[in-house]
């Protein structure tokens, strides 16, 4: 983690991606900041997103020991937020891609302050080199006038706003992940944003808890398909993994929660290939560090992995792929073969 000259902690990172709207390879510059707190996050005292441990980090490393009851918003002033920016896109070089991430909402003026939101897109305009800007939002935050100031300042700059919508089930979506997201509203701001040629980012959640591995493909994959009819540009597969301090830390320490198999992902991958959805494939990390995250088995998860780097990258799986063996596989279809009905968590 870097800091500033008050001691307040960022971070970045560039790597090469396969973007689905361009179908081609782009450089990623990845800015982390902590925003003045996920408002969502707040307004609901922290009782959302069970997978998310962003918003308890922030508060941590801005405010220190001893606010874990606090809901009060920690926004810093324009000149630190700044001060992050410049020197993560002075740092990053060369890029075609800038991502910013806050662990929240990027509009709204009690996480990131409105003449900071404003510098970013004047600064990204005048960086000809960069053709996308992503940020991301609850759709309660989504609003024509911020969308509309930012299409203009940006000019020909592409900008694509994501949202965590993570599944189409209504239950499993807003009480199971405690999304709280009403499908009616997420489609408004889904064609609100297509009216002003945003470009939509989405996650598509894997392996939401109390679910079995089959119960988490199949929803992932109606996710997906959900997404792409309703003509989402690029859908992002988030998988499980297991952030400390959070409820799916207790469930994977008490054994009632196992991250989605390595071989669920590859599924989803070559599924996705044949019906031409425009899929990405994050992370399987994030800040601060996972605890556990996808996995098979010790003898294949370098090789599976190294596959699913290589479609990030290239936007295709290799064909060695097919060709891949290993005894965990069986037990990986006997997990995907679940007898029991998906209506028994409704």
């Amino acid at each position: 983690m870097k800091k500033t000259k008050q001691g307040f902690p960022f971070d970045f990172e560039t790597n090469k991606r396969f973007s689905p709207i361009y179908q081609s390879q782009l450089t990623q510059a990845t800015i982390i900041m902590p925003g003045g707190g996920c408002a969502y996050f707040r307004a609901n005292k922290g009782n959302v997103c069970p997978f998310c441990t962003f918003p308890i980090f922030s508060r941590k490393v801005i405010r220190g020991e001893g606010y874990e009851n606090s809901f009060k918003r920690w926004t810093l002033d324009t000149e630190t937020y700044t001060e992050m920016y410049l020197k993560s896109v002075n740092a990053a070089g060369n890029f075609d891609k800038l991502a910013i991430f806050n662990g929240g909402s990027f509009f709204p003026n009690s996480e990131l302050p409105a003449d900071f939101q404003r510098f970013v897109y004047q600064d990204v305009n005048s960086r000809k080199h960069v053709k996308q800007l992503m940020v991301e939002a609850y759709p309660s935050f989504i609003s024509e006038v911020k969308l509309r100031e930012a299409k203009e300042i940006l000019n020909s700059t592409d900008f694509m706003v994501g949202i965590g919508f993570e599944s189409q089930n209504d239950f499993i979506r807003n009480v199971i992940l405690k999304k709280r997201i009403q499908r009616e509203l997420f489609e408004e701001k889904v064609r609100l944003m297509q009216r002003l040629g945003i470009q939509v980012f989405v996650y598509a959640f894997l392996k939401a808890p109390e679910l079995t591995e089959k119960q988490a493909l199949d929803e992932t994959l109606a996710t997906m398909e959900y997404l792409h009819n309703l003509g989402v540009d690029e859908i992002a597969l988030s998988s499980a993994f297991v952030p400390p301090e959070t409820k799916l830390e207790t469930l994977y320490n008490e054994g009632k929660f196992r991250p989605p198999w390595l071989w669920s992902i590859l599924k989803i991958i070559e599924i996705a290939e044949q019906k031409g959805w425009p899929l990405s494939v994050g992370g399987f990390d994030d800040t601060p560090p996972p605890i556990a995250g996808p996995n098979n088995c010790p003898d294949c998860d370098p090789k599976i992995n190294r596959i699913i780097n290589e479609q990030r990258l290239n936007g295709l799986l290799p064909k060695e792929t097919h060709n891949i063996h290993c005894t965990c596989h069986d037990t990986w279809l006997q997990a995907v073969k679940d007898p029991e009905p998906f209506l028994r968590i409704m």
